[in-house]
């Protein structure tokens, strides 16, 4: 199942997403069966919810490894996103992301230092997504790792500012 799902997550997540911003992918990988598969949050649910996605997430994909983040905020995250899975097979169109609402912990969140009101289903995810990607913190986790991989293993300060200053002012395009 797994590699069936990659091919169809480097297609029309990475390849559709690869030239965009930084939140349209970043929200595509979140929707992926691929990725919600390998790091279970598809099996996420409000009452037995799994950090595994959510601590990914904050991370590798956006804030980093000394980000601004607690435990916490790990386990909000991932009540956050309870609910988003994907298709089984047995139902169609396999793989497609789903949004579960009964699935879903419906109860307020506080995700850094943020409040996330009660009753927001999908949107509370959503919401989590959007403030990752436009987080100070993604900024330079994604600008240092972008020169690291693209110019020098070990950029300099001015560097990182000046790639970030760029992510934040373009929405990370």
């Amino acid at each position: 199942v797994q590699r069936m799902l990659k091919v169809v997550d480097d297609r029309e997540v990475i390849r559709a997403n690869a030239l965009g911003t930084f939140r349209d992918l970043l929200m595509a990988s979140a929707r992926s069966s691929a990725m919600s598969y390998y790091l279970d949050n598809y099996a996420s649910t409000g009452n037995n919810i799994n950090e595994n996605y959510s601590r990914e997430l904050m991370e590798l994909h956006t804030l980093g490894v000394d980000g601004p983040y607690t435990e916490v905020d790990i386990v909000e995250v991932a009540r956050c996103l309870t609910g988003w899975t994907f298709r089984q097979p047995q139902s169609g169109n396999f793989g497609n992301f789903v949004f579960f609402q009964n699935s879903h912990d419906n109860g307020a969140k506080t995700v850094l230092g943020q409040s996330i009101p009660a009753g927001g289903g999908i949107n509370d995810g959503i919401a989590v997504i959007d403030m990752l990607a436009s987080h100070p913190s993604t900024a330079e986790f994604i600008s240092r790792k972008m020169i690291s991989w693209l110019l020098r293993s070990d950029p300099e300060q001015s560097m990182v500012d000046h790639i970030k200053a760029i992510f934040l002012a373009t929405g990370g395009d």
